[in-house]
């Protein structure tokens, strides 16, 4: 209980951020009493059960585990089918735990004596400050509490490695620790962060913020390319832990496209990407679930020739150094060595297509490029979360940050370095895959955080520099140009190559390559090099490319203009001129008293994100323009109601009576499950839809007939028909299949609402469902009055919802036993009558099946559904 107490405090606290304990605290608790930690939702509980299996029989068969108690008859290889990185951390965590064992540790007398400071602290106002104890106690958890902390707490390592990313984009402190405190509390970010949130995304958004941050390191300079290693390790970690590893490979892959086009390639760059694909496409393959996809699916194939280029390029460049070749030379060189790459590439693929080499791209991937409705997949598109974003969902996930996006991608345009590059890349994609699926929405939350905290930590730099430039920092001096030494961050040793003098822009000696360079006919001296980058000057590249076309482009200003637009006049007066700096510091001091002063005034109006029991309403007479005075108190106080929102497992939620307005628990759902594992047989088979699945093996503990997972349409098709089908049609189905039938009902999103999605999802692999003539299957819906069509109301699964709630609706308790309702009729249980002992019989029998576990197609074959 306590863990989940503090699963707010978690993620923030260690940003800095004010914290809500004892009010957030009550909201977190309250659906947890009697009750303990529950993760949240449907997935989180098939992860927890999986974590359990690996706990309990080890890493070896939990690969190798076939689950028999969901998707009965055939069941589900689970090791092939799971990306168990999430798994995987909690059970070491929880081994780690076990290893420390109990301890505890003595508070020391110095911190002690803070104590009285502290309170006072508390008492006025500074609730988020922790408590000072006379001791500190630790005792390994339990692997339940591990699995509902892990969100929080790799949400607080997202929020730290997004810091480290903002901090080498922008190279800006400040600019980074905006950007954690930002990433702390956006709720894009929460969707995945709150306790007991056990999904892939919970550690998979941290895994992808890592492996941007260490290949942009690694590309920084030439001399940074062993960090490649590390940035190999974090995306192998980020494919065992989350399918849409995808979206990270390509992202860097076209990163570094990216670099080549815009002449940035160099031997530094090479290596990182060559060690970065080879170290994480070999730890990719080496899970399961993903194999050789890597080199055989469509949408990975892009990396993949990234790579081969980049091998191409370097054997370019080891060609020019040996022939000592001219630009002209070199650059058709080049040419007719990648026109022999696109040729042979081109041969391969037309020879490996015919054989079915390469995979087809899923029906996910392809709603990522057209419109959600035509993904080919109606089950797919079923999907809440597989929608197309829309502006509310933006404005609610992402909330004032967004505003500043635009302002932070122009202060990165100063830099220009390879961070921007990212970032831009970064924020396209972002953009067009949420709008096509609102889930997707979290991956905007790291990047909108990091170019929204650039724009933070360039105001705050601005404001700052004044100040420490009085106080003796040296401000900004013309650089060197006559020592000709190389930037400090040069890795490279200096290429001493002899160039004919008639090839114009071309160094005369090696040295010129890391010097200032200069353009012949301009006589003006021009920077070639970025601030983190040192760019491989070489002759015939894209970069020599880019020189050429600004030095013409020099070379038509006037030399007195050309003088004019330089900005060292500017900062040299800026950073050297004493009344200069004084009136800035002072233009700095009013700024911060402008917008703190109102800040604080509408926090005093809107307190209830500091987290106070009572109203501290002051009356203030300030006139403030500021819109951050209601701005920013009200995204935080936003970002703590999607807070709490979130903080609610779906089988046990809060409610508020209308009539007397107090809250109470409504616990039906986990209620319901308890009940069917309290008074049914041990060996029986629950069949309901498929979202249910997870929550029927992991809490109910009996038999399912299909889980939240896609792997099988089919079976979901078959289910979908099954429910959606005549009373007496049904029953014929199902006496083979299952000894219970549970539906959620009492209104809202419960199955009745879903049943349009069962019927045409069945109609998608049974045309014959909804017939030929009707093909989404609009017969199976409401009218414009809400009372049901003929079809649907024949339908087993509205006889089963509405069973003695609707004038007339009965259902044949010959064939369906009503056994349980819950207290709000929010989950009802049938018992299904007649149920066919030899099928299950059957079913249990060894030599029924293939001699290999992992095949129970004799299972499909026996229990063929006959209308």
């Amino acid at each position: 209980m306590v863990e989940l107490r503090c699963q707010k405090g978690a993620v923030t606290t260690i940003c800095g951020r004010k914290v809500c304990f004892e009010e957030h605290a009550i909201v977190l608790e309250s659906p947890f009493v009697g009750v303990g930690g529950l993760p949240f939702a449907f997935d989180p509980w098939f992860n927890y059960r999986a974590a359990e299996y690996l706990a309990e029989h080890g890493l070896y068969k939990f690969l190798r585990w076939y689950d028999y108690e969901s998707w009965y008859p055939i069941g589900r290889p689970i090791g092939t089918t799971i990306y168990p990185g999430m798994q995987v951390t909690g059970v070491v965590i929880q081994e780690v735990m076990k290893k420390i064992g109990d301890f505890k540790i003595q508070t020391p007398s110095v911190l002690l004596a803070m104590r009285p400071f502290i309170s006072f602290l508390k008492r006025s106002g500074w609730r988020f400050l922790p408590s000072i104890k006379q001791s500190y106690e630790f005792t390994p958890m339990s692997l339940n509490d591990i699995c509902c902390m892990i969100p929080p707490w790799f949400g607080t390592y997202a929020s730290v490695f997004t810091g480290l990313l903002t901090y080498e984009i922008s190279r800006s402190v400040n600019a980074g620790v905006a950007a954690t405190l930002i990433m702390a509390i956006i709720p894009a970010h929460l969707m995945r962060s709150v306790g007991g949130e056990f999904d892939n995304e919970a550690v998979a958004v941290t895994a992808i913020c890592s492996t941007f941050w260490l290949w942009l390191l690694c590309v920084r300079t030439p001399k940074h390319w062993p960090i490649s290693v590390l940035a190999g390790l974090s995306y192998f970690y980020m494919v065992a832990a989350w399918g849409g590893y995808i979206f990270v490979i390509n992202m860097v892959g076209l990163h570094a496209a990216l670099l080549v086009a815009f002449g940035r390639f160099n031997s530094g760059v090479h290596k990182a990407y060559t060690i970065f694909y080879i170290v994480g496409t070999a730890g990719a393959m080496q899970v399961p679930v993903v194999g050789m996809q890597p080199l055989r699916s469509v949408e990975q194939l892009g990396p993949l020739m990234v790579f081969i280029g980049y091998q191409f390029l370097a054997f370019c460049d080891w060609q020019r150094r040996r022939r000592s070749m001219g630009a002209f030379e070199f650059a058709f060189f080049r040419i007719k060595v990648m026109a022999l790459l696109v040729v042979v590439t081109a041969l391969v693929c037309a020879a490996l297509y015919p054989t079915g080499y390469f995979g087809p791209i899923s029906s996910r991937i392809r709603g990522l490029f057209v419109k959600h409705t035509k993904t080919g997949n109606p089950l797919v598109d079923s999907v809440a979360e597989h929608q197309p974003a829309n502006p509310s969902m933006y404005a609610s996930y992402l909330n004032l940050p967004l505003d500043y996006v635009l302002l932070g991608g122009l202060v990165c345009l100063w830099h220009r370095n390879n961070g921007f590059l990212l970032l831009c890349l970064y924020g396209f994609v972002a953009q067009h895959f949420s709008g096509k699926m609102s889930r997707l929405v979290l991956i905007c939350g790291p990047i909108v955080s990091v170019a929204c905290g650039i724009w933070c930590g360039f105001l705050v730099d601005q404001m700052i520099e004044p100040f420490l430039l009085l106080l003796g920092k040296k401000g900004y001096s013309p650089p060197e140009e006559a020592n000709g030494k190389r930037p400090p961050d040069s890795g490279k040793k200096e290429e001493k190559v002899e160039k004919p003098e008639k090839e114009k822009g071309k160094a005369k000696d090696g040295s010129d390559q890391f010097s200032r360079s200069s353009l012949q006919g301009s006589g003006v001296e021009i920077d070639w090099t970025l601030e983190e980058y040192e760019e491989d000057q070489r002759p015939g590249g894209a970069n020599h490319l880019l020189r050429l076309l600004q030095g013409y482009a020099y070379k038509s200003i006037p030399e007195e203009n050309l003088a004019r637009l330089s900005d060292e006049p500017g900062l040299l007066a800026e950073d050297n001129n004493h009344a200069m700096l004084v009136g800035r510091a002072i233009f700095s001091v009013l700024l911060l008293l402008y917008v703190h002063d109102s800040v604080d005034f509408a926090s005093g109006q809107q307190d209830s994100f500091l987290c106070t029991t009572q109203s501290t309403q002051t009356e203030f007479k300030v006139v403030f323009l500021s819109p951050l005075s209601v701005k920013v108190p009200t995204f935080i106080q936003h970002c703590d109601q999607v807070a709490r929102s979130l903080s609610n497992p779906q089988v046990v939620f809060m409610s508020r009576d209308k009539r007397t307005g107090q809250s109470f628990i409504v616990d039906d759902y986990l209620k319901g499950y308890q009940w069917i594992d309290e008074n049914t047989p041990k060996d029986s088979r629950v069949m309901a839809w498929w979202d249910y699945g997870y929550q029927i093996t992991g809490i109910a503990k009996r038999t399912s007939i299909a889980d939240g997972n896609t792997w099988n349409h089919e079976h979901i098709a078959t289910l979908g028909r099954t429910l959606t089908s005549s009373e007496k049609k049904a029953h014929n189905a199902i006496r083979h299949l299952a000894d219970y039938v549970l539906v959620w009902a009492g209104g809202g999103g419960d199955d009745l609402a879903k049943s349009p999605h069962l019927a045409r999802i069945g109609n998608s692999v049974f045309p014959d469902h909804c017939g030929d003539d009707d093909p989404k299957c609009n017969k199976f819906s409401f009218y414009s009055d809400y009372s049901p069509t003929p079809m649907m109301a024949s339908s087993l699964l509205y006889k089963l919802c509405q069973h003695k709630v609707s004038p007339g609706v009965k259902v044949n308790e010959k064939l369906f036993k009503h056994v349980h309702t819950t207290k709000h009729g929010l989950m009802r249980v049938y018992q299904v009558m007649n149920v066919s002992q030899e099928s299950k019989d059957w079913v249990r029998e060894p030599q029924n099946y293939a001699q290999n576990d992992f095949d129970r197609a004799g299972a499909v074959k026996h229990n063929k559904l006959i209308y």
